[in-house]
């Protein structure tokens, strides 16, 4: 399979299952235990290098040098765009892990919004971490030739968390997913035209986002 088709959703150890989101996963074997190594050396690596010297400031060589193994080794991994869309996935998907594993949380006195804002808010954060890295990653995928777990299964995830808050807000019947589905829509579109105008105000994101999701809940739950 080719590393870099928009087939290949993720490399080893960044798929979903990896991450603990209950997504099926091979059987890991010697060889494939050597692989994970390999790939989490380099992709903390690429992600601390991005970090400090920007996507287009860090060469894969860069990377090479400081795992210490070769080029070669690093393109196994994936390119430099692989890299940064496998990165992002990877926070993303922790996101997603840890609230599995918050089995506990209740949310019955929460305020319908304010829980589907907090469902969404802690990924938007992942993207104003890093506002260059962010508006990289769009572009790669806006390219179109890295796929992203962020638009399939971690997608899928979240989508059903809105709409599991949605149904709680009093939307019912084929309208909860609709709604929730706007709703993610919305988010994503937000996202895009904040990188693409080069500049940071997650006040002003969260506010629209906000008025978005309160528009959609207060409507249909009347």
């Amino acid at each position: 399979m080719n590393r870099h088709s928009r087939t290949a959703r993720c490399v080893p150890n960044t798929c979903p299952d990896r991450l603990g989101l209950g997504i099926p996963g091979g059987t890991m074997t010697a060889r494939d235990d050597h692989r994970r190594e390999t790939q989490e050396k380099v992709l903390l690596a690429a992600e601390e290098l991005f970090a400090a010297r920007g996507f287009k400031g860090t060469t894969i060589r860069d990377i090479s040098h400081q795992t210490g193994m070769s080029v070669g080794a690093v393109m196994s991994v994936g390119d430099k765009s692989a890299l940064l869309v496998t990165i992002f996935d990877r926070k993303i998907g922790k996101i997603h892990a840890h609230r599995r594993e918050d089995v506990t949380a209740t949310h019955e006195t929460e305020d319908p919004v304010d829980r589907i804002m907090n469902l969404i808010l802690p990924f938007v954060e992942v993207f104003t971490e890093h506002p260059d890295l962010s508006r990289e990653y769009g572009a790669v995928l806006m390219g179109g030739s890295h796929a992203s777990a962020v638009f399939d299964d971690l997608g899928g995830h979240l989508l059903a968390e809105i709409e599991t808050a949605v149904v709680a807000a009093g939307v019912t019947g084929p309208e909860a997913a609709v709604s929730a589905r706007t709703i993610y829509l919305s988010y994503l579109g937000l996202i895009f035209v904040w990188a693409g105008r080069g500049a940071v105000d997650d006040d002003n994101f969260a506010a629209n986002l906000h008025a978005i999701v309160s528009f959609i809940i207060e409507r249909k739950g009347n």
